[in-house]
């Protein structure tokens, strides 16, 4: 079934109306860069107080979800539904895998709280303060088409789900145009089948709306994330392309139920 989104929503039927949108972000970006800047500091500090015992980092993610979560959750004209997260067992290593139509679904997924740990591309961790973070927070770069960073990423995150922890993966590697899904490359399940570990599929919508690829203009208003059932690799024989598809399908299915709605 194919899944259709609407476009973005032109400037006169926003909430805020074309004047109000630009003094929106008029107010956004500057908060925004010295939120950044200045959130930063408290997390270098949580970092130091608790790396000697803390070797998840418990604390500076619970920290770092309510810094990334509140752009979006605390925005006037805006919010985020999660929907979902009773399904999880969030004890138990997972492979989260999302679609991705905008910069800001990484704030969107922060709303669910997930404990688990982004793989993105390196690019990402050399950004001021953001990117910096990600680094105190053990998350896992890698370059993208370069095979040597590719293995090491691998191998890094099979270690993690070995020891117990849980990935964040964009499948499409990079943001969708028209909200339709991207052909999925077949790392993060071929890393589900390998160590085992369910993949828990999440269904954003409405980012692309909030602030679409190739424009700096925020449009404030209300996005859902969806937690679907998890996946099991044994339901595929461990068969990383079919799992790979089946995900893929059954997500397809998801966004086009939620944009019906």
């Amino acid at each position: 079934m194919p899944s259709e989104s609407p476009p973005p929503l032109p400037l006169r039927t926003t909430a805020l109306g074309r004047l109000g949108l630009y003094a929106f972000n008029a107010g956004f970006w500057p908060y925004f860069a010295m939120s950044t800047a200045a959130l930063f500091v408290p997390a270098v500090g949580i970092w130091a107080a608790t790396a000697p015992f803390d070797r998840k980092r418990t604390l500076l993610r619970r920290y770092t979800e309510e810094w990334g979560a509140h752009y979006l959750e605390r925005a006037p004209f805006a919010g985020v539904t999660v929907t979902g997260r009773d399904r999880l067992e969030l004890d138990r290593p997972a492979v989260y895998v999302a679609n991705h139509e905008s910069m800001v679904d990484v704030l969107a997924i922060f709303s669910a709280r997930l404990p688990a740990l982004w793989v993105s591309k390196v690019e990402n961790f050399y950004a001021p303060a953001l990117g910096w973070n990600m680094w105190l927070n053990g998350y896992i770069p890698v370059r993208r088409g370069y095979l040597p960073s590719i293995m090491t990423m691998m191998r890094t995150c099979l270690a993690r789900l070995a020891q117990g922890r849980s990935l964040i993966v964009f499948p499409e590697g990079t943001r969708s145009t028209d909200g339709k899904l991207r052909s999925f490359y077949r790392g993060a399940f071929f890393l589900a089948a390998r160590a085992r570990a369910p993949i828990i599929p999440l269904c954003l919508d409405g980012t692309r709306n909030v602030l679409g690829k190739g424009t700096v203009l925020v449009r404030p208003q209300q996005v859902r994330v969806n937690i679907l059932e998890p996946i099991e690799p044994s339901a595929y024989d461990f068969d990383s392309r079919r799992l790979r598809d089946a995900t893929r399908d059954r997500m397809t299915v998801e966004l086009a139920a939620m944009r019906r709605a």
